[in-house]
């Protein structure tokens, strides 16, 4: 358990400058968060990459396998940072015209579906090598877990729930 505080806690100060490039901004909003609020771009990596990790220790992976979780887990990483990047305001999108922003908003969740598409052929590679003790740590996580980057930013992110 030690081990997972120590990931968090460094996890969570790799992205602080990360963090800081968004300036504090809220949607709508002129000023900075209040302190005790979590910043979405703090957040969105530490609990990804923690969650990523406690499944990647609960399965136990063999030397073979592990290409196979690298392959599954960059993909959803790939994932996380695309939504990220599409959250932070544009001002070249907000001058688009409405067509135009239709159009921004398709390709959007066209690229979105190639990237859930990959995420899932990877997963499925994966689970075809999962020994039946690794499928049952895996059943209730590798579907859901590609899901965390969807995750509203405005809410405070929690990991997909732990099987036995």
């Amino acid at each position: 358990m030690k081990k997972r505080a120590l990931l968090a806690t460094v996890l969570a100060i790799a992205a602080l400058p990360a963090a800081a490039q968004y300036g504090g901004r809220r949607r709508g909003g002129t000023g900075s968060a209040p302190p005790d609020e979590k910043s979405p771009a703090r957040d969105a990596t530490p609990v990804l990459e923690t969650t990523l990790h406690e499944f990647h220790e609960d399965l136990k992976l063999s030397a073979e396998q592990e290409p196979l979780f690298n392959a599954y887990a960059d993909a959803i990483r790939a994932l996380g940072r695309d939504v990220l990047r599409e959250r932070a305001p544009s001002a070249a999108a907000a001058k688009l015209e409405v067509l135009q922003r239709i159009a921004r908003n398709v390709d959007t969740m066209r690229n979105r579906l190639t990237a859930l598409e990959e995420i899932a052929s990877a997963a499925s590679t994966l689970y075809a090598r999962l020994a039946p003790d690794q499928r049952s740590a895996a059943d209730p996580r590798l579907a859901t877990l590609m899901m965390l980057p969807f995750s509203a930013p405005e809410s405070p992110r929690k990991p997909p729930a732990r099987g036995g």
